[in-house]
């Protein structure tokens, strides 16, 4: 993890340094050469097992004889562990903050906002949380890393950060099937979301809590159990 710095004017990116892309690169690729390699000689052995799965692939490949088949399954090896390794660093949080905003990366995704539509930055558990100057949440997004290096890098710049977590926690609710305080339409939704949580579908669940958003509802997680607040107007 790197924090690069030169000065309050220019922006700070927190995330992989290069050093890191190229261990994860490198390391994936020996992984996958090795794996590669050697897949000859793991589909004859597991063949002799009792029971093994996709035993119909695994007859196909010892079906075929040659050094030629060695050097194929090790370049598909390779191009298996670069994709691994693309996918873990477009998978990790980058953020890279300005005087000007915050930007987030992360699944080929970016979000940037303002510093005048940015309230305060905090951490809930390992999710990083930016909120609005109306109480909405702009973003919430798995965040791995040291909590101080992100700290940093936000008051660096003047952003608000809240050391003991979310400044509206105590107004969350949790939620049961047709609270009664919240519209049909939002009960729906978090009923929906409640059956992709328990799917572990990350994706929908994400979706359906734009769409609550959009509602003037609030939404954070404990495992599968759902909390909720009104987004609150004017600080």
């Amino acid at each position: 993890m790197n924090i690069s710095r030169t000065s309050y004017r220019e922006s700070t990116a927190v995330g992989f340094s290069n050093a890191i892309r190229v261990l994860i690169f490198a390391g994936c690729s020996v992984l996958g050469l090795a794996l590669g390699y050697f897949i000859p000689l793991i589909a004859k052995w597991a063949l002799t097992l009792p029971w093994v799965p996709f035993e119909g692939p695994l007859k196909l490949i010892t079906s075929f004889s040659g050094v030629w088949v060695t050097v194929v399954t090790t370049l598909l090896g390779l191009l298996a562990g670069l994709w691994f390794a693309e996918e873990v660093i477009k998978d990790t949080l980058h953020v890279v903050v300005s005087g000007e905003t915050i930007r987030l990366k992360k699944d080929g995704v970016v979000q940037e906002f303002t510093r005048e539509t940015i309230s305060t930055v905090f951490l809930d558990g390992k999710q990083l949380v930016i909120l609005g100057s109306n109480g909405e949440e702009h973003a919430r997004e798995t965040y791995d890393w040291a909590s101080g290096r992100i700290a940093d890098a936000l008051t660096e710049h003047g952003y608000s950060w809240s050391p003991g977590g979310d400044p509206y926690k105590e107004q969350f609710r949790r939620w049961v099937l047709d609270t009664p305080e919240l519209p049909p339409a939002v009960n729906a939704l978090l009923k929906a979301r409640e059956i992709a949580l328990r799917k572990k579908e990350k994706g929908e669940a994400k979706e359906l809590r734009r769409e609550v958003a959009k509602h003037g509802v609030v939404v954070r997680d404990e495992e599968t159990r759902q909390y909720w607040r009104a987004q609150t107007i004017g600080q």
